[in-house]
């Protein structure tokens, strides 16, 4: 690893530890729900900021993170490739008729922020600019992603259970994110509109779900890996033809 690599790992990895512990700390010392909501995604955009400040080609920053590349192409398949599971669950649960704000709070904001800082940033950066393999940066984004849901379960073997589900998610958004050329908006698009369906036909309070629940979410899976390499391997040919 070169040195200007290993300065760019140091800044990524510290500011987003940074990031995590002061959301630890600051946000149970804070009475008013609504700030205390907002807590943990403040933290992360100041650590974005400064990072973006400290790193190097400040220039490439945005593109790395993927929120500039092919938003509309991003969303149209994040659309699509999430219509098996949002199907499966309207056929086999009961409509819950969630409100606006628990929509808001458990499906966009957090399906924004949370790929904007796991797999944007942190994914995003070590491998743009800090000379990391896919592999490496996704596994650690998804062990920690996977370990920040542990507060999911009831009891340990929950607990457990909800992070593993939460950490292969996280592997498979930085996949989607990596194979579609640091596109953000495509997992933004999935993790969001997949919350949304967990809480629109009330499927479980925690990310584990039930066994055909899991057969909807492995569907739309399937569809996203089998629809990427398509892409992929569809817009390589017409690209080697020009």
């Amino acid at each position: 690893m070169e040195k200007s690599q290993a300065i760019s790992t140091a800044v990524i990895l510290t500011a987003f530890t940074l990031a995590i512990f002061a959301t630890k700390a600051i946000q149970p010392q804070v009475e008013a729900t609504v700030i205390r909501y907002a807590v943990p995604y403040i933290c992360w955009l100041v650590a974005m900021l400064i990072a973006g400040v400290l790193l190097k080609h400040r220039k490439h920053y945005i593109g790395a993170i993927g929120l500039m590349n092919q938003p509309l192409s991003g969303i149209a398949a994040g659309l699509l490739f999430s219509l098996p599971m949002g199907v499966g669950l309207a056929v086999f649960f009961e409509f819950s008729a969630p409100s606006i704000t628990a929509l808001v709070t458990k499906s966009l904001i957090p399906g924004f922020f949370e790929e904007l800082f796991f797999r944007g940033f942190l994914v995003g950066l070590l491998i743009a600019m800090a000379g990391w393999r896919f592999v490496s940066a996704a596994l650690i984004g998804a062990v920690i992603f996977g370990l920040g849901h542990w507060f999911q379960g009831a009891t340990l073997v929950q607990a457990a259970t909800a992070s593993l589900f939460t950490a292969i998610g996280g592997l498979w958004f930085a996949w989607l994110f990596y194979r579609w050329g640091h596109n953000l908006w495509i997992v933004i698009t999935l993790h969001t509109l997949m919350n949304a369906y967990w809480l629109l036909w009330q499927v479980d309070s925690t990310a584990i779900g039930n066994q055909m629940a899991n057969l909807c979410r492995m569907a739309t899976i399937l569809l996203s890996i089998a629809g990427t390499e398509w892409y992929v391997r569809r817009y390589k040919r017409v690209t080697a033809s020009q």
